[in-house]
């Protein structure tokens, strides 16, 4: 008996290696007082029929769903108007930043972009900070030795006592706005990147949207290829790994089609693709 069942797991073992995407498993019925082990290509999955049960041989087949061009519809643009205050004079660099703003929106929509999709989305005003630091020098007439300078005749340096620092005062104001632009195609993204640039902006960066992000499956339509390609292929798998165990197939008792999973990849140039999996499993009874 045990002979016999390492012959049979052999056999599963090299069918499964012919038919490598997709998998094979023969679950055996209960044989006298011992029921040896089964041997499969991959772990048996839970709900494999209790010792006694009928026997069961189940097979995965594998289907593509031919990738689709992932394109853009379009980006964002992030970027920076900036300017420094001349002294305390805060007002000043705010007006200046709001001037900028207003020509940079004005050079946008004149490029083609609607009034609508120029946010500001943040107004920033920080002071930078400096101290008053007091004279670390200083003569004191008392020990000069009168108008002589005593006898060297030259006045006499001393230390004047130290003083507290001051707290911190404002030495000039940095003021920065935040503009976003909204753009509807890689085109207007790039056009809008060169008019803020040209126009004073900093800083100016972009992000791409659209992309694989979270893609949805295909319809039926464009999956049922894919499910009659897997459920051949675990037809095909299923008969040769009963020939090889030297069982014969009975009816099918359950067919389970998973949920398509994607897979992405590069597509003609930098133009990504997701192509979509299927797996169809199917689980004949033995005669």
């Amino acid at each position: 008996m045990t002979t016999g069942w390492r012959k049979t797991g052999l056999a599963v073992l090299t069918a499964a290696a012919l038919f490598g995407a997709g998998q094979a498993v023969l679950n055996p019925s209960h044989v006298g007082a011992q029921t040896p082990t089964p041997i499969s290509a991959t772990p048996i999955p839970s709900g494999v029929p209790a010792a006694g049960g009928p026997a069961t041989l189940s097979a995965t087949g594998i289907g593509q769903v031919p990738g689709d061009a992932v394109v853009s519809t379009g980006g964002a643009l992030n970027m920076s108007i900036e300017e420094r205050s001349k002294g305390t004079d805060v007002q000043g660099a705010v007006k200046v930043v709001q001037e900028r703003i207003a020509k940079v929106r004005a050079a946008l929509i004149a490029a083609g972009v609607p009034s609508s999709a120029i946010v500001v989305q943040g107004f920033n005003v920080g002071p930078s900070y400096g101290y008053a630091y007091p004279p670390m020098l200083a003569v004191d007439p008392a020990a000069t030795g009168g108008a002589a300078g005593g006898s060297a005749g030259a006045p006499t340096p001393s230390i004047a006592p130290m003083r507290p620092l001051p707290p911190p005062i404002p030495t000039e104001y940095q003021v920065n706005a935040q503009l976003m632009v909204d753009a509807n195609s890689p085109e207007q993204l790039a056009t809008a990147m060169r008019v803020a640039i040209e126009n004073g902006a900093t800083n100016v960066n972009s992000y791409t949207k659209g992309g694989p992000g979270n893609p949805t499956p295909p319809d039926a339509a464009k999956l049922a290829p894919a499910i009659k390609q897997a459920t051949e292929q675990a037809n095909a798998m299923a008969k040769a790994s009963a020939q090889a165990a030297g069982v014969t197939l009975g009816d099918i008792s359950s067919i389970a089609v998973l949920t398509p999973t994607p897979s992405y990849g590069g597509g003609p140039g930098p133009v990504p693709t997701v192509a979509w999996q299927v797996q169809v499993r199917v689980t004949y009874a033995l005669k």
